[in-house]
């Protein structure tokens, strides 16, 4: 039997719960929240969709009921708001958040259960749930630059004027400012293309942006990390063995240790199964390198306060 637990079933838990319960990736869906009412009013509505499609169970339950779990989703935390100019402002309150997530998953997980993390700011998150839950590097997940490369995409189908599918195109790094398109890998109907600098920047800047606008229209991003998660999950749980761009805790790779950001990998049964070290241009190293030196001492300085 599959089992799977989502942490945190606000609008984006919840939607990431409902994508996985209609594509029938899992046997058991445990929905927790520190609302327990939004839980099970949430596991209602989600069983009650589903009930024409699959035989997947959806319940509301407490941390012990994800002991068990095949998988573990945290998208636990405080939201980014129209006027939060960048996801490094939910720091303080969502890593408290996380190290409370932690705590109590913790007595309740198994050795392969893997943990995806959904929580802003990413890649830090990420980090941290990794420490606090002391488990492999390789079964803890950030949902970040599969989203990322989703929107680089969009973009540029609307740059060419082709369809998505017909892009192939990637973003690594931080899932922040220092996100990297890599422009040098950009295909468009499998050849690849060239842009002048001063198109690659506008489309950076509009990739920058693309959250913020969500955020200020409609008040919070929500499909879209909501699927690229659910693809994830799927990958994983079918043994898929599927090339996703996703934070990742390094030890070596790309000539980084004891930090998370967005590489390149290969998701299967394992989690991480393989972290694939591209080739980076001397501007794309540079910004994922920077990128990577914010992060580290964001991570640094949490820990040196919390030894105080």
């Amino acid at each position: 039997m599959v089992k799977v637990s989502v942490i945190g079933v606000g609008n984006l838990g919840s939607c990431i719960a409902y994508e996985i319960a209609i594509r029938g990736i899992t046997d058991e869906l445990i929905l927790v929240d520190v609302l327990r009412d939004l839980a099970e009013g949430q596991a209602i509505d989600i069983e009650q969709a589903i009930a024409m499609r699959n035989d997947t169970r959806v319940i509301a339950g407490n941390y012990e009921d994800v002991e068990g779990s095949d998988l573990v989703i945290v998208s636990a935390g405080r939201a980014r708001t129209p006027e939060m100019k960048s996801r490094l402002e939910l720091l303080n309150i969502n890593s408290r958040i996380i190290k409370d997530v932690a705590s109590s998953l913790k007595p309740f997980l198994s050795k392969e259960c893997i943990v995806i993390t959904l929580t802003n700011p990413l890649d830090i998150m990420n980090f941290l749930l990794w420490k606090f839950l002391g488990i492999g590097r390789c079964k803890v997940i950030g949902s970040s630059s599969q989203l990322d490369s989703a929107r680089f995409r969009s973009l540029l189908a609307k740059k060419f004027h082709v369809k998505p599918s017909e892009i192939d195109a990637f973003v690594i790094g931080e899932h922040g400012e220092h996100q990297v398109p890599l422009f040098s890998r950009v295909k468009v109907s499998g050849k690849s293309v060239s842009l002048e600098q001063i198109e690659k920047k506008t489309i950076h800047e509009a990739l920058r942006e693309y959250a913020l606008k969500v955020v200020a229209k409609k008040g919070a991003t929500v499909y879209a990390p909501a699927s690229n998660t659910a693809e994830m999950v799927q990958a994983i749980l079918k043994d898929e063995k599927r090339l996703m761009c996703c934070s990742a805790i390094l030890d070596g790779e790309y000539g980084l240790k004891n930090v998370s950001i967005g590489v390149p990998l290969i998701l299967g049964r394992g989690g991480i199964e393989e972290i694939q070290e591209w080739k980076l241009t001397e501007e794309e190293e540079i910004i994922f390198k920077r990128g990577a030196e914010e992060i580290k001492n964001v991570i640094q300085s949490l820990f040196s306060y919390e030894s105080h």
